[in-house]
Order: C-alpha cells, then sequence, then structure tokens
C-alpha cells in the first residue's frame, strides 16, 4: 500500500513536468513565410501544441497555415531564423526554426539545418536571428 501511494505522489507531480511547443508559419500564395507562431502546452502533447500554433495564426485571418517543428521538451531554447533570397531570379522570404535541450546557440544551430535544406537558399545568401529564447 505504501509503494502505491509512493507512486501515486511521484506522478502527480511529475505530471508537470511533460510539456510539449510547436510553431507554426503561415505563407503566402507563393510559397513566402509571412509570420510565425510558437505554442507550448503543459502535457506531453504534440498534436494539442500544434493545433493551438495553428489556431493562434487564423484566428489572425491567415488561411495558409502550417505547422513547421515541433518538440517534447518540457523546457529548453529555440531559435527563429529568417532569410530572403533568390530563387531563379524571385525572391524568396523563409522561417525556420529550432529546439534544443541544452542552449539558444544549439537551436540556432538546428534552425540553420532547416534553412539548408530550403530549395534554393545558399549560405551566402545570408540569414538574420528572428528571435531566440528560452521555454
Amino acid at each position: 500500500m505504501k509503494s502505491v501511494i509512493v507512486f501515486i505522489f511521484i506522478f502527480s507531480f511529475s505530471f508537470s513536468v511533460f510539456a510539449a511547443a510547436a510553431f507554426a508559419e503561415a505563407v503566402d500564395k507563393d510559397g513566402n513565410s509571412i509570420t510565425w507562431t510558437f505554442s507550448f502546452e503543459d502535457g506531453k502533447n504534440v498534436a494539442k501544441a500544434k493545433s493551438s500554433a495553428i489556431s493562434q495564426l487564423k484566428a489572425q485571418g491567415h488561411v495558409n497555415v502550417k505547422s513547421t517543428v515541433s518538440t517534447t521538451l518540457n523546457q529548453g531554447f529555440y531559435a527563429v531564423l529568417y532569410s530572403a533570397y533568390w530563387v531563379e531570379g524571385i525572391l524568396k522570404k523563409s522561417f525556420t526554426f529550432g529546439f534544443s535541450s541544452k542552449s539558444e546557440d544549439g537551436a540556432k544551430a538546428e534552425a540553420l539545418k532547416s534553412m539548408k535544406k530550403l530549395k534554393g537558399w545558399k549560405e551566402e545568401q545570408g540569414y538574420s536571428v528572428n528571435k531566440s529564447g528560452s521555454f
């Protein structure tokens, strides 16, 4: 009986250490990033965090919205990178997102990995840190 009480006690206090976070972005008809949002939810429910992030942008009137990246970290760091770059004579605008459990630099490195996967983006075209921080 005592072990059951200890289990319930530990479970009830450890539940709050589970969380999920997600980014969503709105894009225009040409596929350019317009804006983004971040959602953090208690409980290890990535689907809920994604849905919340998407709902925030739709509530602002954006139609073409997608969830881009998510995590089950209950605390950590995030980074949002932005780049405007030319692809075959067309200006493209993109945000990329990253999470890290260790540092903002780690989150920036993850977001940069995503940026390197963008069609037509080259490192010499540059990028800026739109926002970074912790959650």
